[in-house]
């Protein structure tokens, strides 16, 4: 089956549990250069940490878009966006607009609480930096752009990594182990910015750890509290009717990037739910294409 063809289970209602996709062909975007599980990172105990890169043949050195992607932390697939867009249509806009793009795996909940995630995509950045020359790509221009819990990942790395005493324990050493990790813009969609105000959710990412150790993880890996005056240009897209994630986390985060005196801007969708399901994405991605062309170029 093309990666292309696969839809939501169902057309309404709650889907039920994925426990599997069906064999599928993953044709690259047209017109790319595909390299295809590229290991950046190996812990030991875990399995390789790996991730996709396709580089637009028209473009000479271009500019980097690490996609981060969802899942609540727990599920999700380099390769895949929300069954809802159609799959590979997201990468090959980039693509088409002359920015290459990767597309990362990271640890799950299962495998690794968090910080570890962070300390993955953090790896990835620094990969990419490592290995520009050979990849053919300008990893000085580069953007973290995730949705959803990906878009929790990508803040944290973005604004921790600009920040100028970067907190180590943070961004770790896994991979590359060393080496910038600081990025050019951040894109957020409908993400999870201030933990410290979702107490359940708190609860579910460190089940086992006591309360009082909880609140202080909450408040270390709240994006909120990193904003600095020199912290990346953001776009935070969010849906007014999202019952997963509160618009008022994308709220907080552009008021506190303003308030530091930060660029950000802020849009949201009114009748959007999460995945903006109940408006067309499209425009959205015009949207981000747009941000991310002006900061990358």
């Amino acid at each position: 089956m093309d990666v292309r063809d696969l839809r939501p289970p169902v057309e309404d209602g709650p889907w039920p549990p994925a426990t599997h996709h069906p064999p599928l062909d993953h044709p690259p975007p047209e017109g790319a250069r595909t390299w295809t599980g590229l290991t950046y990172a190996m812990v030991d105990g875990y399995r390789p940490m790996v991730l996709d890169l396709h580089v637009p043949l028209a473009a000479l050195r271009p500019p980097v878009v690490l996609w981060v992607h969802g899942g609540g932390w727990r599920e999700g697939d380099r390769r895949l966006v929300p069954l809802q867009w159609g799959q590979q249509r997201l990468f090959q806009r980039l693509v088409d607009a002359g920015l290459a793009v990767a597309t990362v795996d990271y640890r799950l909940l299962a495998e690794s609480s968090l910080p570890g995630p962070v300390h993955d995509v953090v790896a990835a950045v620094r990969y990419l930096r490592r290995y520009a020359d050979e990849l053919g790509v300008d990893a000085s221009r580069l953007a973290l752009w995730g949705e959803s819990a990906g878009a929790h990942l990508a803040a944290v790395v973005a604004l921790a990594a600009g920040q100028a005493h970067p907190d180590q324990w943070l961004l770790g050493s896994t991979g590359v182990g060393h080496g910038p990790a600081g990025v050019t813009a951040l894109v957020g969609w409908y993400g999870v910015y201030d933990l410290t105000l979702l107490p359940s959710l708190v609860a579910m990412l460190w089940p086992d750890t006591p309360a009082y150790e909880r609140e202080e993880l909450a408040r270390r890996l709240s994006p909120v509290r990193m904003v600095a005056p020199d912290s990346p240009p953001m776009l935070l897209l969010h849906g007014e009717a999202d019952t997963l994630v509160p618009v008022d986390q994308s709220v907080r985060l552009h008021e506190a990037a303003r308030a530091a005196g930060a660029r950000s801007e802020l849009e949201v969708s009114p009748g959007s739910e999460h995945v903006f399901a109940g408006e067309p994405v499209e425009p959205r991605w015009e949207r981000t294409v747009d941000f991310l062309a002006q900061h990358l170029r």
